[in-house]
């Protein structure tokens, strides 16, 4: 018949350090394992720092290049006419012979087209342009002499420019819409349009002037003269005049439209090329800056990042440690 034998109990202080041991063990492996997933995070933190911040670093505000504007002729097709002529002044300088030229070459081009696509739709009324006259009128080849010899504008931009506008007007000038508006001024016939106009005619009113001398007895109460004074009255009159109905316009004002707007909406997108372009380079400039501060935020965080691979190697040693002086016996412990 076998016997238990109860073991003794252990002392309390005993039974504590195993608590306190096995609570450590528990305790430095979750603190290895955190110590993991931050080393990796920051890790992977440094490199996306490092990566992003050279890439911003190495660009250069001078990379950006500002859009070639151009203009389409679908897009001139319905312009119509609405400036004023200005007078342009004449100023005599020096002429550079290859630009005169290349300039009357280009006014002899362009009138041509003008005269094989436009003129043939215009009404027996109206003026037909010489040479010189649609020099002065659409092109002003002396004013633009003048500026490209003072150095105002760049010839050779000068000249892209007028080409690119003989190249959309007459890609315009074949266009059904354009034929249409031209086909409508010829067989358009005028017609008697009223309107009232505000006018005013000069009238003489008598009254009194408390302020005149220019009769007898001024000074006598009541005190100056009656006299005739000229009074501006406004007046409404209803005028008659022949006109084209509201929307036809003539060859030459559709003409004129038309390279108005390629004007405009070239010079208007030029603007927008430039202004975009400049806020590319600002944002460069802004990324070389944030660049430079990722990169020292990166080196930090790497710092941070090898302090911690310090500590989590003394927990390492710490744990080599502990597995070391369980296996090893008491008399081998004793002795070292």
């Amino acid at each position: 018949m076998e016997v238990e034998t109860e073991q003794p109990a252990r002392p309390l202080g005993e039974r504590a350090a195993d608590f306190f041991d096995r609570a450590e063990k528990v305790y430095l492996r979750v603190l290895r394992a955190t110590v993991l997933i931050i080393a990796t995070f920051l890790i992977l933190y440094t490199l996306y720092l490092a990566i992003s911040g050279l890439y911003r670093v190495v660009q250069s505000p001078a990379s950006v290049k500002e859009a070639v504007a151009n203009v389409t002729a679908n897009e001139i097709v319905d312009a119509e006419d609405v400036s004023v002529e200005a007078a342009v002044a004449n100023k005599a300088s020096a002429v550079d012979k290859e630009r005169q030229k290349y300039y009357g070459e280009f006014v002899k081009r362009y009138y041509a087209l003008f005269q094989s696509r436009f003129e043939p739709f215009r009404q027996a009324e109206d003026k037909t342009l010489s040479s010189d006259e649609f020099d002065d009128s659409f092109v002003k080849s002396d004013v633009r002499l003048q500026a490209a010899t003072s150095g105002e504008v760049n010839f050779e931009k000068d000249r892209a420019d007028l080409e690119a506008l003989f190249a959309t007007m007459s890609a315009a000038a074949a266009e059904p819409k354009t034929a249409e508006r031209l086909k409508r001024y010829k067989a358009a016939k005028k017609v008697a349009v009223k309107r009232e106009v505000r006018k005013t005619r000069t009238e003489y009113r008598r009254g009194w002037n408390s302020y005149s001398t220019s009769c007898e007895n001024w000074y006598y109460s009541p005190y100056g003269c009656a006299e005739s004074r000229a009074v501006e009255v406004p007046y409404t009159d209803t005028v008659t005049a022949m006109e084209f109905p509201q929307g036809t316009q003539s060859h030459s004002q559709i003409f004129r439209a038309m390279q108005d707007k390629y004007f405009a909406l070239l010079d208007q997108r030029r603007r927008d090329n430039t202004a975009e372009a400049e806020s590319n380079r600002l944002k460069i400039v802004e990324g070389n800056i944030q660049g430079k501060i990722d990169l020292g935020t990166a080196l930090r965080i790497f710092g941070a990042f090898l302090a911690l691979m310090f500590f989590f190697l003394l927990i390492a040693i710490e744990r080599h440690q502990r597995r070391i002086a369980a296996v090893l016996p008491d008399g081998a412990d004793a002795a070292t």
